[in-house]
């Protein structure tokens, strides 16, 4: 009889509670005996395991108790807990037990949702959410301006909301479509810029949380670019905490940022399956690309479908751009305005290498050279002093 009990085996399925999560299954001795992306199947014997559910560098680990079964229900499925992951982005279901995550919620949905509050052009949104998490009396905007490729000032603090209070900042503004840079002063004399393309028709959304910087003599915090979020809605819905879509798009972005493969084969054709129909978010059509290109999965058949489920004035994007340049082509594009992804730009410095693609000699993008922060997700560069 214990020798029957000890060879009975279970099959558990493990299924965490977001697709692009990473999950993990260690057993009594606390080894790693199974993994997956989303979800993983492991046949086990009775007794006590822990998944573990990653996002980012946030985990959450669960308990599970695989019992004896009868030989028809020899099958244990297991749901994970949702992860408290981080992210400059006041998503539903993250920030727990933090009272100041509920204002900034519902801060981003109003100030997105409202009218203007600057005009600088036609056609295209910018907003722009910078928050202070830390409890500091710090002001989240100082040192913020955005730019147009040019340099010149389109916007600074003074024309959007500043809650020091409640520690956020929100800038709505309706612009030109186009690349614009967003400058922050880290301190006197040294700036970093992230760029952020806007398209017709649509509302750019840029989230940063503010990071402690040093200055002389005094504590300040500035907006933290390298880490920021971006996500894309159409004109007029503006941000909204509970949508899945924007939980997914930041799936994407911290499974880039942290360089792990959180995208399979069947997420994407589930994914295009369900959204046959429609248009996907260029967000998340970009960050999935770029995510399947990273592990080795993007080629010429899949980017074409996944171009079909984007809009049709996004085939110019930049970070689309960027990933045709290793596709059979008979036109290179031109690259005025830098891209916004880092990986778009190795892309394109590399193909300069090959003589695949131009990047015109007066332009920004033939400035950045050296200035390039090399660890950031977003192509982020420190301009020189002398020329601001």
């Amino acid at each position: 009889m214990q020798k029957l009990q000890s060879e009975q085996r279970v099959r558990l399925v493990v299924r965490a509670y977001d697709r692009c999560s990473e999950v993990f299954l260690v057993n009594s001795d606390f080894q790693r005996i199974a993994a997956g992306i989303g979800e993983l199947e492991a046949v086990v014997s009775p007794g006590i395991y822990k998944a573990r559910f990653r996002i980012g560098q946030k985990q959450v680990d669960q308990l599970v108790e695989v019992a004896r079964e009868s030989p028809e229900r020899a099958t244990l499925e297991i749901c994970g807990d949702p992860v408290d992951f981080s992210s400059p982005v006041p998503l539903a279901g993250i920030g727990a037990g933090q009272d100041i995550q509920e204002v900034h919620r519902k801060a981003a949905e109003k100030f997105s949702q409202l009218a203007v509050s600057e005009q600088k052009g036609a056609g295209s949104w910018l907003f722009l959410f910078i928050r202070e998490i830390t409890g500091s009396a710090a002001v989240p905007w100082a040192g913020i301006t955005l730019h147009d490729l040019d340099g010149a000032l389109v916007a600074e603090p003074n024309q959007g909301i500043c809650d020091q209070e409640n520690g956020y900042f929100a800038l709505h503004l309706e612009l030109d479509p186009g690349t614009y840079r967003l400058r922050v002063e880290e301190e006197p004399g040294e700036f970093y810029e992230m760029f952020v393309q806007t398209e017709a028709g649509w509302q750019t959304q840029v989230f940063a949380v503010s990071e402690q910087a040093w200055l002389p003599d005094i504590q300040a915090h500035r907006a933290a670019l390298s880490s920021a979020a971006v996500l894309m809605a159409e004109a007029g819905q503006g941000f909204t905490a509970k949508d899945e879509v924007a939980r997914q798009v930041e799936l994407l972005r911290l499974g880039l940022l942290h360089r792990r493969k959180v995208v399979t084969e069947t997420f994407v054709a589930d994914l295009l399956q369900q959204e046959s129909l429609h248009s996907l978010n260029p967000l998340q059509v970009i960050l999935l690309a770029h995510s399947l290109a990273e592990q080795g999965k993007l080629d010429t058949a899949l980017l074409t479908t996944l171009l079909k489920k984007l809009p049709a004035n996004f085939a110019e994007h930049a970070d689309i751009q960027a990933l045709m340049l290793n596709q059979p082509a008979t036109v290179r594009p031109a690259f005025f305005a830098p891209p916004m992804l880092h990986s778009s730009w190795d892309r394109i410095v590399q193909a300069v290498k090959q003589r695949k693609a131009i990047i015109p000699p007066s332009s920004l993008a033939a400035q950045l050279d050296d200035g390039v922060i090399k660890t950031a997700l977003w192509l982020v560069h420190r301009p020189d002093s002398l020329e601001i």
